[in-house]
């Protein structure tokens, strides 16, 4: 008898629990729509992104050209720890095709290698060996090249600066 009565209130007490849970939904799911409909909608009013303002532009497979500048040796500079730190670099520039000026550019760029590299230099040369190890450092250093590349050569053309080769010792 006892296993039947307690039988019993456990089915009662699931029975319960499962109009309560019926319940919940009905009453938090419309207050939930409502919000999510309200957030929308002032997303729409602020035309909000969700893409982070440093947005690469987007050039077809077909459109993209490279320039590589092959690697050679950069002084870091002077940490303080008394030894002299340097990195090897390796650049690679990323070209788009179908840009009006591409034609102009790349002939500039085949005779200017010594040019280019030296832009890189000079930006690469106010780090230190601990700041050049940085990931972060370094997509830092890569923004800080294209736009003095981009600067130096007042074009557009070039919108992308990789590392063919990044070496520290």
């Amino acid at each position: 008898m006892k296993k039947n009565l307690i039988t019993v209130l456990i089915l009662a007490l699931c029975v319960v629990n499962l109009i309560l849970n019926i319940v919940i939904v009905f009453v938090c799911m419309p207050s939930a729509q409502k919000t999510n409909k309200l957030i929308t909608e002032i997303a729409a009013v602020l035309n909000l992104e969700l893409t982070s303002g440093d947005a690469q532009p987007n050039v077809a497979l077909e459109d993209i050209g490279t320039y590589s500048v092959e690697a050679q040796v950069i002084n870091l500079k002077d940490d303080g720890s008394g030894t002299n730190h340097y990195v090897q670099v390796g650049l690679t520039l990323e070209l788009d095709m179908s840009s009006k000026d591409y034609e102009s550019l790349n002939t500039v760029l085949q005779s200017a290698q010594g040019p280019v590299f030296d832009e890189a230099r000079n930006v690469i040369q106010g780090y230190t060996y601990e700041e050049v190890n940085d990931q972060a450092t370094q997509e830092k250093i890569k923004k800080q090249i294209l736009t003095s590349l981009q600067k130096k050569y007042a074009t557009q053309c070039i919108y992308r600066v990789s590392f063919s080769k990044f070496t520290t010792q």
